[in-house]
């Protein structure tokens, strides 16, 4: 008799359960779009949680659109935009800001994989890991808004790995900004499928320790999500133009 093969558990982050909370309270109706949160010291007090798991936990709602930080204000409740598949090509063509965004996070990340790779600890690759689990998770119960943040928190935690402040801050910052791309981007049949298998790629590189294998992972995966829009919206352009012309 062969003995078993275990696979190594991860726990699940507190930051993860708190997401989920604060979505269902606003999904619902208990906190209404437009309230302010309690500060930081009661919402960790209320949810047991600590300020950093806390602040994880806002970060991917502000990036999915449930929250919103308003300076000086606090941070209030919101019901994020509906976004639609056929969204997506109009949107990708018409707004320069995605291409602008894109092309920072060409310049930055596949630089920041490469750092990762040869500074990772083993804990960094099972939270880029569980990242993935839960992306893929997510896709398969249809919950697009968390396979968003699943996404967004595996480019973060890469980010992070490498133990650069100022890198860490940029790449949060620009995981931030992607909030819309991701939600508009993700809707497209067959990306979710496309990003998590690039993720892979890169978690592999990066486990490896080949920074140079991480660096070009990285970048084909960007590279990938922007030409698989750019056909999206060439099919999209071509499609509406048949179709006009079987109306006259």
């Amino acid at each position: 008799m062969s003995e078993p093969k275990f696979t190594q558990l991860t726990p699940q982050p507190l930051w993860t359960a708190a997401v989920d909370q604060l979505r269902e309270l606003i999904d619902t109706g208990a906190i209404p779009p437009g309230t302010r949160l309690p500060g930081e010291r009661t919402l960790c007090a209320q949810l047991g949680i600590s300020r950093v798991s806390l602040r994880e936990a806002l970060r991917v709602l502000q990036a999915i659109g449930y929250v919103e930080t308003r300076p000086g204000a606090g941070t209030f409740a919101r019901v994020p935009d509906p976004v639609e598949p056929e969204q997506a090509a109009t949107w990708f063509e018409n707004d320069l800001h995605v291409v602008e965004l894109f092309e920072l996070r060409m310049l930055v990340e596949p630089g920041a994989a490469a750092l990762a790779a040869a500074r990772r600890v083993e804990d960094d690759v099972a939270r880029m890991r569980f990242a993935i689990d839960q992306m893929r998770d997510a896709a398969a119960r249809s919950d697009r808004l968390a396979t968003v943040a699943a996404d967004a928190e595996f480019h973060r935690v890469v980010g992070a790995s490498l133990g650069n402040d100022a890198v860490k801050s940029l790449v949060e910052f620009m995981q931030e900004r992607s909030g819309v791309e991701r939600r508009v981007s993700l809707s497209v049949p067959g990306q979710i499928e496309r990003a998590i298998n690039g993720h892979l790629a890169i978690l592999e590189a990066i486990a490896a320790k080949d920074a140079e294998a991480a660096r070009l992972a990285m970048l084909h995966h960007l590279e990938d999500a922007m030409r698989f829009l750019r056909q999206h919206t060439e099919q999209h352009r071509t499609d509406k133009h048949h179709e006009q012309r079987r109306q006259r």
